[in-house]
């Protein structure tokens, strides 16, 4: 099962991949329906809007038990983050106030 994750354009890559790979292996170990030996993997593919992207493989026994493999790995990714000191940015938009005031002024003299 793929889960996506976003990390900070100044995360360190082969950190991020290296703790994010202990946490999926770990819970893929310890979980009950967890596969132990698959070969867990992360592959970075997108430069968003305010993270660098990448997915996660992780593997159920079965197929409706997905989502509490999925579950654990993103609390336990999470914390561990937190630990390493690697951001999950929040969106962030720009506004450009001057751009802004000159288009409501140009609309204010359309309508006047």
């Amino acid at each position: 099962m793929p889960v996506e994750v976003g990390v900070h354009y100044d995360s360190d890559l082969e950190h991020v991949e290296r703790v994010t790979l202990e946490v999926a292996r770990n819970i893929l170990k310890t979980h009950k329906w967890g596969v132990p030996d698959y070969q867990t993997f992360v592959i970075f593919h997108t430069f968003d809007s305010s993270s660098i992207n990448f997915t996660v493989m992780l593997r159920a026994q079965e197929y409706f038990n997905r989502f509490f493999i999925k579950s654990e790995f993103i609390k336990a990714l999470h914390q561990r983050f937190k630990e390493e000191g690697i951001t999950i940015p929040y969106p962030i938009r720009a506004i450009n106030y001057e751009q802004e005031k000159a288009n409501s002024s140009a609309e204010d003299k359309r309508a006047g």
